[in-house]
């Protein structure tokens, strides 16, 4: 009797138990990953595609042990790394990347639709320096890789989907024990396929809608008391980030009383400018970028935008020119006069000393 009755009393408290701790238990269950809310496309901001076709993965198998500085690609401005620290040992690759703003909690290796389904162990919590910057170590599969890196904004509570590329090419030579493509030739291939597929679109969207030509009209150049030829013309530029510049003096072209400028660029990476809402593009394919656009002013800003695709992402940068018409002079001082002057010297140096060791050769023969 006792024994049934003790049973009883164990049956009752289980289910006690049970109802007490039960929805708790299920609770607990279904809660899950507590970040699992993910950005939506239109809640992100523009995705630009890192790396450039050619690329192909360097693994730590075939960097050496060591640490080292690397500069860190993106995919979004929202998502700048200040700075990164590669640590290579034994195959193995981690990095520390210090960004630019203090604006997420915490990163995933892998897209957000996965750090959403992800245990919260797997995420990479922010350490802080003693400026307030907020660092991350993270894993790095390979060198010249795009690689899926969600983040997860403080603000907005949801996760960013980035992708990041650990640049190769910014190590140290000694540091990478294989061959490494050439990327200036892969940036001028992707330089020269933009500006075909540009091209083509410009064309097409102008066969499409012949009538609409406000767009296509192009800028109205200066006037100038010039005789028709090609001159020089002293050119500043100011905008951008400080680092691109242009020659000056610039080419000046004078055609029917109308002002041109031959513009060339400290890089081979713009493949198209902007004037007046007219694009233009190189009139070069190889080299650094240079430009014939219209003046359309002479002594006062003149806003440009100008289109480089550096490092493979296309960013248009507005910029102002001023053209100084009172430093106009002959085209023999352009830069590129001058490089033609100080080539053609240096060949009729060459050519005179090869003459005149030919002579002396022919008189020591003479002589014998």
């Amino acid at each position: 009797m006792m024994k049934r009755i003790g049973g009883y009393i164990l049956a009752g408290f289980l289910l006690t138990a049970a109802a007490a701790f039960g929805p708790m238990a299920v609770s607990a269950a279904e809660a899950g990953n507590p970040y699992d809310q993910v950005a939506s496309e239109e809640e992100m901001s523009a995705h630009q595609e890192v790396g450039m076709e050619g690329m192909y993965p360097i693994y730590g198998g075939d960097v050496a042990d060591g640490v080292y500085g690397i500069e860190v690609e993106s995919s979004s401005p929202m998502f700048r790394v200040e700075k990164a620290e590669l640590t290579v040992r034994e195959g193995e690759m981690r990095a520390v990347l210090t960004l630019s703003g203090t604006g997420y909690r915490m990163l995933y290796m892998g897209t957000g639709a996965e750090a959403a389904k992800a245990e919260p162990a797997d995420f990479i919590p922010y350490t802080e320096d003693e400026e307030g910057k907020f660092s991350y170590e993270v894993p790095v599969e390979a060198l010249d890789l795009p690689i899926d890196c969600a983040a997860f904004s403080r603000n907005k509570e949801k996760w960013y989907d980035r992708q990041i590329l650990f640049q190769a090419q910014s190590l140290p030579s000694e540091a990478v024990r294989t061959e490494l493509p050439d990327y200036e030739a892969l940036r001028q291939a992707a330089k020269e396929r933009r500006i075909a597929a540009l091209k083509a679109e410009k064309e097409e969207g102008q066969a499409r809608e012949p009538e609409d030509q406000t767009a296509a009209v192009s800028p109205e150049p200066a006037l100038i008391e010039m005789e028709d030829g090609e001159y020089a013309i002293a050119v500043e530029l100011t905008g951008g980030s400080g680092r691109s510049t242009v020659n000056s003096p610039a080419g000046l072209i004078v055609l029917d009383g109308h002002a041109f400028a031959r513009l060339q660029w400290s890089s081979s990476s713009y493949d198209y400018m902007i004037v007046g809402g007219k694009q233009y593009f190189p009139v070069n394919e190889e080299g650094y970028s240079t430009f014939e656009i219209p003046i359309t002013a002479f002594n006062e800003p003149v806003p440009v935008i100008a289109d480089t695709t550096a490092m493979s992402t296309p960013h248009e940068v507005e910029y102002t020119l001023i053209f100084h018409g009172d430093e106009i002079m002959s085209a023999d001082e352009t830069p590129q006069a001058a490089a033609k002057k100080v080539v053609y010297m240096a060949v009729g140096i060459a050519a005179v000393c090869g003459a005149v060791s030919w002579i002396k050769k022919r008189r020591k023969r003479t002589r014998r």
